[in-house]
């Protein structure tokens, strides 16, 4: 995965290890882009293409590695996240992990391993964009009904057919067809199976409505 949609940050205090990384990643064809403080890294705000980071711990600055995580996971970026360390224990460890840290390696580097773990943390990172961008897709084309087909839609997620949506509605049911229709182009759906993915996707919820076998308390 080397080409100019993706991304990897590095962050690290040490002006050498900046220099070195940057040489390894750009000569196996990542753009790369450094960070020599938190500071700056936060100032830049989240990629807006898949990314990896790279994270020393020891940072000499008001953060830790740790807490850069912390703060990233509280922003709610999307970051799949690799930390680099010249001095680790087993309490690093269980904290990175706890973070959600997606690898770990010390230094001095093996560069094979860090490369595979790159390639692996923005294998991660394309996924969850790609996940992203159907979510944002989704909630668009949601957002183009009309209040009555939002209302049809969420008849059908609740497995109503249309017979059932026109007398819990009240409408004719060639009207039910008509807005079903509609909200089938706008979702951009093939089928029903494919609608109720995409309104699923997007956070409608199912409307029961009446159920003729409910009892009375």
């Amino acid at each position: 995965m080397k080409d100019f949609d993706h991304l990897v940050v590095v962050v690290d205090d040490d002006p050498s290890i900046l220099t070195g990384l940057e040489r390894l990643l750009t000569s196996s064809g990542y753009r790369v882009r450094l960070h020599q403080d938190p500071d700056s890294f936060f100032e830049a705000g989240p990629p807006t293409v898949p990314t990896c980071l790279l994270l020393d711990n020891q940072l000499q600055a008001k953060m830790s590695g740790i807490e850069v995580h912390a703060e990233i996971v509280r922003l709610g970026w999307t970051l799949p996240t690799v930390f680099l360390t010249a001095h680790w224990s087993v309490q690093t460890v269980v904290n990175a992990i706890r973070t959600g840290a997606d690898g770990f390696l010390t230094k001095p580097y093996d560069a094979a391993g860090l490369l595979k773990a790159v390639a692996e943390a923005l294998q991660r990172a394309v996924t969850a964009h790609q996940q992203h961008q159907l979510l944002i897709d989704a909630r668009t084309r949601v957002a183009t009904l009309t209040q009555r087909e939002r209302d049809i839609v969420c008849k059908i997620l609740a497995g109503k057919i249309n017979k059932e949506i026109s007398d819990e509605l009240g409408v004719a049911l060639v009207t039910v067809k008509v807005h079903r229709g509609r909200a089938v182009a706008k979702l951009g759906a093939g089928n029903s199976a494919e609608l109720v993915r995409i309104a699923q996707l997007a956070g409608l919820a199912p409307d029961p409505g009446t159920e003729d076998d409910q009892t009375a308390d």
